[in-house]
């Protein structure tokens, strides 16, 4: 049985989140240790912002034209603006309570948090669009002049 592509869409993407989750809690961990201990709240604040981004990026696909600009855009466009978008919120923490140890500063990190989104946003998008498709092909059919 073959699955829907937005099912294959929508596992691609949260997949690629789950482990873009990890694999940005092992950066940060390389300067900051505490982060990789899953009883520290900012691991779970950083892995659920980037399971986020792959959540986002899977419903986005649906849309190949912006719904409100009326670009058409790409792949990796439109995971890079979500992405970003969805890191906005966790970005500012480390402007709160800044690290008292590491050589970056907290602008670094908070710009850096944003980047690393859109980064992971693209990517997620791009490969979710080669394994389940975009627009059209993730509708349902239309049913309703049967």
């Amino acid at each position: 049985m073959s699955r829907h592509p937005a099912s294959k869409r929508f596992l691609t993407a949260v997949t690629l989140g789950v482990l873009s989750g990890f694999l940005c809690i092992y950066l940060a961990s390389r300067g900051h240790p505490e982060m990789a201990n899953p009883s520290n709240p900012l691991f779970w604040i950083v892995f659920t912002d980037r399971v986020l981004i792959g959540m986002m990026v899977a419903f986005a696909g649906a849309f190949t034209v912006h719904p409100i600009l009326g670009f058409s855009y790409h792949p990796w466009l439109r995971g890079a603006c979500l992405g970003a978008v969805v890191s906005l919120p966790i970005a500012p923490g480390v402007l709160i309570t800044p690290p008292t140890n590491g050589p970056l500063s907290p602008w670094v990190i908070f710009w850096g948090t944003i980047v690393a989104g859109a980064i992971y946003g693209s990517v997620i998008d791009w490969v979710a669009t080669r394994v389940g498709g975009q627009g059209a092909a993730l509708l349902p059919p239309d049913d309703t002049h049967k």
